[in-house]
């Protein structure tokens, strides 16, 4: 593993056990009881993107940033890009991490209608 694929790895667990200390918070406060055997992984909303060369270190920025440049077109503004990486070969944009599925395919549903293309996947430390 390079450098930075070690500190994206580092940021991305650092942001997961942040997040697990406020996925109970946010479950309880739409009267949802976490489940402890998935607690507190919640589902990712996933604004998807171009395919990713993984030989290109250019080619991955430059897919990135025209999949930023779609989100904020759509009106959203991130406080911190997460990009998660997987199977699928694509940019791939956390939009929220939300306790349900059924918020999940709630909000994919509206952003879907804003023109993204979005994709629910459990949520990975």
């Amino acid at each position: 593993m390079n450098q930075i694929q070690e500190v994206e790895a580092s940021i991305m667990r650092m942001t997961a056990v942040v997040r697990q200390g406020m996925a109970d918070i946010v479950a309880r406060g739409f009267d949802e009881e976490p489940d402890s055997d998935v607690r507190p992984l919640g589902w990712w909303v996933l604004a998807c993107g171009d395919q990713l060369d993984e030989d290109s270190e250019e080619q991955r920025d430059e897919a990135r940033e025209r999949l930023l440049n779609e989100v904020r077109m759509a009106g959203l503004v991130l406080p911190e890009n997460i990009w998660v990486w997987d199977d699928t070969g694509m940019a791939q944009l956390v939009i929220s991490t939300v306790p349900t599925l059924q918020r999940a395919e709630r909000l994919s549903k509206h952003l879907r209608s804003k023109g993204l293309t979005i994709r629910i996947h459990r949520e990975k430390i």
